[in-house]
């Protein structure tokens, strides 16, 4: 079991990891900074954080905030002097495992660490995988998700497991990472999942019509309402309600929403009658509502009702190995539309996309690769057919090479996205322009090297 524990003061950093590793627990760091321990948390994979809350700059709370939508297979047990049940009702909302109040008896402790490992043990066997196998299955309502990245197999896991709560569950993410997709996903894992799906975004709704659309309205209710219209969360009743971009919503209408959400009945406009709804709601944004709620543009209340789980979805970028399986996946469909036989990926094509930032995450990568299809004339994906001028940077695969060969292959990189500019190569490379034009033509004299740098 790997051990985080975090706290400002040094004397109970080495108490407790010596607590620890007296008990049996061998792999036990420690950390004195809250900003350390977000950047920690998110770079490895800890089986338990202990986690103090008042610590100076960045608290408990705020470490604990920002790290468990990054790693919900991870457990957190909170130790502190503060005695609050305020802190802890919100630190157990945000995901904490316990809440412990120093000075800790010793069994207690070690209890509640061998109770938090064997939570998080029984959630990654209920989808499929003990915590410390790297093979996890993706769960079978999730299986429209094309992943082989073990970071995202764990958040589908940790998904399939939240949705048999039946709670609100909150998925973040950049534009384009499969916020809905994730939503079908846990719609099909609850209890709810012979019910309706139903989507809208909440920022499409036009202000004058938001009651109407969500709630229904009665025939005769206003002018061009000619028969009676049961909203969206009639529709949805016996099944999931899903908020797209749920931040755009302007806070005049969030009063609405949560009104709903705590009564948990509709009244139609121009009727009286509480019509009683069972709706399981699952919200999408990718804005950060914890600093909307600090600027005033997201109501706090409304917030901590859609919250009760959170779900942050990675970039595409930061997505280990998914990007040649996802284009693959892409491939084959727009093939099939546009009955085009194309095979697959030229290798020089596979490192442009493995080069590129996609700030459009897979909804980019999706557009890119159907417009490559359709400019294909050949069996298998070009560079050019993926807007590259210049042929790529050959990739030195898993051989053995030496350290002049690296060198080169940096040098080939960065004159290839800088498309050729020796200066901002030069300055990106930290060396001269002159010393550059030396290292080039040397280069220039290399096969390998030839076709990326041209007539130098």
């Amino acid at each position: 079991m790997r051990i985080l524990v975090v706290d400002d003061e040094q004397v109970a950093l080495t108490s407790v990891r010596r607590l620890l590793k007296r008990h049996g627990f061998k792999d036990v760091q420690i950390c004195a900074h809250g900003k350390d321990a977000i950047a920690r948390i998110k770079e490895n994979d800890f089986d338990l954080v202990l986690l103090d809350l008042l610590m100076p700059e960045v608290d408990g709370l705020e470490v604990l905030k920002a790290t468990k939508p990054f790693r919900p297979d991870t457990e957190f047990i909170i130790l502190t002097a503060m005695d609050d049940v305020s802190s802890a009702v919100k630190a157990i909302r945000l995901g904490a495992y316990d809440y412990l109040v120093k000075p800790v008896d010793r069994e207690r402790l070690i209890l509640s660490i061998e109770r938090a490992y064997e939570r998080r043990g029984l959630l990654a066997g209920l989808a499929g995988a003990r915590p410390d196998s790297g093979s996890t299955e993706i769960p079978e309502a999730f299986s429209d998700t094309t992943t082989q990245c073990p970071r995202m197999k764990q958040l589908l896991s940790y998904a399939h497991v939240m949705a048999g709560s039946g709670n609100p569950i909150l998925i973040t993410g950049e534009s384009g990472t499969g916020k809905e997709l994730l939503a079908r996903g846990i719609h099909r894992s609850g209890a709810s999942s012979n019910g309706p799906f139903i989507a809208v975004n909440a920022s499409s709704i036009p202000e004058t019509l938001f009651e109407s659309h969500l709630f229904g309205h009665i025939k005769g209710a206003f002018t061009g309402a000619d028969k009676d219209y049961p909203g969206l969360f009639e529709q949805a009743d016996g099944g999931t309600l899903f908020f797209d971009e749920i931040g755009e919503l302007p806070l005049n209408l969030q009063v609405k929403l949560l009104r709903v959400l705590e009564e948990k009945f509709v009244v139609r406009l121009g009727e009286t009658r509480p019509i009683p709804v069972d709706v399981r709601i699952v919200s999408a944004t990718n804005k950060d509502l914890d600093k909307a709620c600090q600027e005033g543009k997201f109501r706090l209340d409304l917030m901590y009702r859609l919250k009760s789980a959170h779900i942050h979805l990675p970039p595409l970028r930061e997505r280990e190995g998914d990007i040649p399986l996802i284009a693959s996946h892409f491939l084959k469909k727009a093939c099939a539309q546009y009955r085009k036989d194309v095979v697959g990926f030229s290798s020089e094509a596979i490192d442009v996309l493995a080069s590129r930032e996609f700030p459009g995450n897979v909804r980019e990568l999706a557009q890119l690769v159907e417009n490559a299809v359709l400019l294909a004339d050949s069996s298998v994906i070009l560079p050019r057919h993926l807007g590259e001028e210049r042929p790529s940077v050959p990739s030195l695969g898993r051989r053995l090479h030496s350290l002049k060969e690296n060198d080169e292959t940096h040098v080939a990189y960065v004159f290839t996205r800088t498309k050729g500019d020796r200066k901002e190569t030069a300055q990106v490379l930290g060396i001269t322009v002159r010393q550059l034009q030396r290292k080039l033509a040397q280069m220039k004299n290399n096969p390998r090297w030839k076709s990326i740098l041209g007539d130098i």
